[in-house]
């Protein structure tokens, strides 16, 4: 089933000589100069019409399209490339510098790493290639089903870096996916008509308007409420908003805030406060502008937290915001705000607010040369929007999403992503068995980035052996999970990166730390087992027939998160400076100013491992602390032993842990391990094409022993490898186990140690400042 899709354009030109074959390779260079052109010398000299039907016909042929193009290949200085575009023009280095040339101005607006480099040249691609399918995928559906008959591959074109390392039609692995992307890629709107065989592009670009494309909402807003079924009408709990439940009606001038009753169907607004002046005003620029997109929408009311909550009433306050889960879940929609850095900015496209202009220019024949944009999907990533912490749980819970960019809109449920500035059709598939009447967004096409319960993985987000074992800044995946396979490692993964964006995040006040992380928190209270102690996950159900999962888990999930804020996890000694948040315990990651990482090499996730001793049929070899749980002025500790005292805590806030009869590290020496050979290696390549194994020479790899055994530290202090082992010999540090365990598939195993400082002068009191792994 397909999803809405606008008018295709730019359809292939095909010649009228009854043949229906297209014309012969035409010399792409024009053979006169004009001096009274605007162009200059070597713009005039480029035929890009020809320049497209050219590299239309290379990809066309099956000739060209069962050549082995995927193959990896490592140039001289050890980058690694593709060698199957077709090289248009080479630029030298011409756009480096400005020009009155408005084609030069075009390409230069476009160029991939300006910074970087000053030589540019400008390749084609087939739309096939674009970073919005996966590839393998792609070209399995359209062998084993009829989903693409009526569609064909167009081309675009990109201005990247002219390297001397690489051939001229070669580009570096990661363009594709992540540098083209970031800036736009370059289609071509051709005047000539199509030849009536009834066949739509793949993929093509729209030519925007100054204001914001309430049709194309529409069908997106449409094609989810008909297409989706529950899947985008999620709710974590279906308990009402009992009182102060305010709502704009947007049908008024002015709008006015009136109380109505739980069940009105609203529109929600997510945007960035902002400082300035105008950013505080009552009914500021952002919020006004929602409230026409409601409207046009054809939604009457709008809920909007500066507006619709008492600000003055503390009680009230502290309850709206423990309903946030609800609040946002119920919304039709969430008008998301990313422009700007305040709610003075605007909706761009919206009444006054102004868009950032789309380069575009027209060929000498009418044909047009049009950038499809940045995607919005970076550009939200880099928006200060992204860096708020009490948006974040906004985003996260809203089960559809209208968000306005700079350049343009765009649009993201449970089971759909497009925007404005794409033209192509929104291929569905049932979401869980043929006959399933609701549908999502068929695993082949690029994901979103407002992640649900599951967060990584796409479609492949259920498998239960899925192992994700390094953080990245942005990771392409390809489908939507599905709702109805949601399982317990998914969701743990969910919890694990969701922690990690959020600790990311900017809080004005650190006592948020928790609240503002509330709204997650409750996607996952309908799986009772799992539960968040102060922000770290637990299982409070059996594992294994043995009611030691409280004890077993606690004691695994508070030894294995660390601060980690860069994404290549290959460092086996990490020492960041991070602020302690002195409101909570400092176990706790939210007890912590920075980010946090679920992940450790080699190939280490918690997640993953934390699942398959849930799942696990007979007991491993499992030994955990024994963990008793207090607070200040509680007279008798809490033993966290089986789900009876696992109860407990939802009772009554316990803060302390007390390890009796602790297990204490008694050698700290570390020792370089030089009896084996040790190589960090990642695999190289686009997803859905190959990939490769490449060994760095330049990253760490000396690995350490303590006591005989690899290991790992990760400090949230300033600290150097000689000063942890002299603190440990002074007394100043103590190392205590928490966990020790075999893997549930494979004879090694791991022990998990905290690192602890003496705080104040109670001899009996401790600080959590390292974690220690050893295998």
């Amino acid at each position: 089933m397909d999803g809405p899709s606008s008018n295709q354009h730019g359809k292939r030109r095909r010649w009228s000589d009854g043949s229906g074959d297209y014309m012969p390779e035409r010399n792409r260079y024009r053979p006169s100069f004009d001096p009274t052109s605007p162009r200059c010398t070597e713009c005039q000299m480029l035929d890009l019409d020809s320049s497209f039907e050219e590299a239309w016909e290379h990809y066309a042929s099956a000739t060209n399209r069962s050549k082995t193009s995927n193959n990896i290949h490592q140039a001289h200085d050890g980058r690694h490339f593709y060698n199957d575009a077709v090289l248009v023009h080479r630029f030298g280095a011409r756009l480096s510098i400005p020009s009155d040339c408005p084609l030069c101005q075009f390409f230069r607006s476009l160029r991939v790493q300006p910074d970087l480099y000053e030589r540019h040249k400008l390749l084609a691609f087939g739309s096939s290639d674009a970073w919005l399918f996966k590839a393998d995928e792609l070209e399995e559906t359209r062998r084993n089903t009829s989903v693409l008959d009526n569609y064909i591959d167009t081309v675009f074109m990109a201005v990247v870096p002219d390297i001397e390392s690489l051939p001229s039609s070669a580009h570096d692995v990661s363009w594709l996916d992540y540098e083209i992307p970031a800036v736009g890629a370059i289609f071509r709107r051709s005047i000539w008509e199509d030849s009536g065989n009834g066949k739509q592009n793949l993929l093509g670009a729209e030519e925007l308007e100054d204001a914001f494309d309430l049709g194309r909402a529409r069908g997106w807003l449409n094609a989810c409420r008909q297409e989706h079924g529950t899947a985008c009408e999620q709710r974590a709990s279906q308990e009402p908003v009992t009182r102060g439940f305010r709502l704009i009606d947007c049908t008024k001038t002015p709008p006015a805030v009136e109380g109505k009753p739980w069940g009105t169907p609203y529109a929600a607004l997510s945007y960035v406060w902002g400082s300035t002046p105008a950013d505080l005003e009552e009914w500021p620029k952002t919020v006004m502008d929602a409230v026409e997109v409601a409207n046009k929408l054809g939604c009457q009311y709008l809920w909007v937290d500066r507006l619709c909550i008492n600000q003055k009433d503390p009680d009230e306050k502290g309850y709206l915001i423990s309903r946030m889960t609800t609040i946002y879940e119920a919304a039709e929609f969430t008008v998301v705000a990313t422009a700007g850095s305040g709610a003075s900015h605007g909706l761009p496209g919206v009444r006054s607010t102004p868009r950032k202009p789309q380069p575009k220019y027209y060929l000498d024949n009418g044909s047009l040369l049009l950038s499809i944009l940045p995607d919005p999907r970076r550009e939200i990533l880099e928006s200060p929007y992204w860096t708020r912490g009490w948006t974040y749980q906004e985003g996260v819970l809203s089960n559809r999403r209208m968000v306005f960019t700079e350049y343009q809109t765009y649009w993201e449920c449970r089971c759909m992503a497009s925007h404005e500035s794409v033209d192509m059709p929104l291929f569905h598939t049932p979401a869980t068995r043929e006959d399933d009447p609701n549908s999502v967004l068929i695993h082949f096409m690029l994901t979103g980035i407002f992640k649900g319960g599951a967060y990584s993985g796409g479609s492949s987000a259920h498998q239960d052996n899925l192992v994700i074992a390094v953080d990245e800044a942005y990771r392409l995946d390809y489908g939507f999970p599905l709702f109805q396979e949601m399982t317990v490692g998914s969701q743990l993964r969910g919890l694990a990166e969701h922690i990690r964006e959020f600790s990311k995040r900017h809080l004005t006040h650190d006592t948020d730390s928790l609240l503002a992380f509330q709204g997650v928190v409750g996607m996952y209270e309908q799986t009772k087992p799992l539960y968040l102690f102060h922000g770290i996950p637990m299982w409070t159900g059996d594992i294994a027939g043995s009611a030691v999962g409280p004890q077993v888990t606690l004691a695994l999930s508070v030894s294995s998160w660390y601060h980690g804020s860069h994404s290549d996890n290959d460092n086996m000694f990490v020492s960041e400076v991070c602020r302690r948040r002195t409101h909570l315990p400092s176990w706790t990651w939210a007890g912590w100013n920075g980010t946090v990482t679920w992940r450790a090499p080699p190939n280490l996730e918690h997640c993953a491992y934390m699942r398959d001793l849930i799942k696990a049929i007979s007991p491993s070899l499992v030994w955990a602390a024994s963990i008793y749980l207090s607070h200040p002025g509680r007279q008798a500790a809490v033993r966290l032993l089986g789900t009876q005292s696992a109860a407990r805590l939802a009772e009554e806030t316990l803060t302390t842990i007390e390890i009796r009869d602790p297990i204490l590290l008694n050698s700290f020496n570390r020792v370089e391990d030089i009896d084996r050979e040790w190589k960090w290696g990642k695999h190289v390549g686009r997803a859905g094409r190959e990939e490769i194994m490449s060994y760095s020479s330049d990253k760490e790899v000396r690995w350490y022993r303590i006591g005989g055994r690899l290991s790992f530290i990760a400090m949230s202090v300033a600290m150097t490898s000689q000063q942890w082992t002299a603190k440990h010999v002074s007394g100043e540090l103590i190392s205590v186990l928490m966990f020790a365990g075999r893997y549930c598939d494979v004879e090694h195993g791991t022990a998990r140690f905290l690192t602890l400082r003496r705080v104040g002068p109670t001899p009996a009191r401790w600080e959590r400042v390292v974690i220690k792994r050893v295998s």
